[in-house]
């Protein structure tokens, strides 16, 4: 059952809908990340992407490449994505939205990129935690052979 304050912020989504929530930078849209949103989708009535704030980033200098609200426009572009909403990191998304599904690539099924903070804002907010089995692809290694290229290294 979804909270009134989520059904506020989700401007009237249906209560009684599976929400699927899933996190991150999507900085420069790749098939990895069109399948695991895709995957996701599967899993629920409505998919909802916590998009971590600009400042939040912390892939590296000069990251995010692209603005959160052009990262925003392009998700939304996306049939698959309901919602977008703006988040610091992943446990206050969790806490806000309360999805019933916290959905991450399969790459952290071996619990060594979760945090204790993750696992407790799931518990307290009654939210499964599943995986999409999209294999990992890398936003960083993309502009490094993107860089590579321009340079004349590639």
């Amino acid at each position: 059952m979804i909270s009134t304050d989520t059904y506020d912020m989700l401007g009237g989504v249906n209560k009684t809908q599976s929400i699927v929530m899933v996190n991150g930078c999507f900085d420069i849209l790749h098939r990895g990340h069109v399948e695991h949103l895709t995957h996701a989708n599967y899993m629920g009535d409505r998919l909802v992407v916590a998009l971590t704030n600009d400042a939040f980033v912390n892939k590296g200098p000069k990251r995010p490449v692209n603005t959160w609200a052009d990262r925003a426009h392009v998700l939304l572009a996306l049939h698959v994505v309901d919602d977008v909403i703006a988040t610091n990191n992943a446990v206050d998304a969790i806490r806000l939205i309360k999805p019933t599904y916290f959905v991450k690539g399969i790459d952290y099924a071996d619990g060594g990129s979760w945090t204790e903070a993750v696992e407790e804002a799931c518990k307290e907010t009654g939210t499964i935690i599943r995986f999409t089995d999209t294999p990992k692809r890398s936003v960083t290694d993309i502009i490094k052979t993107i860089y590579g290229l321009a340079v004349g290294n590639g």
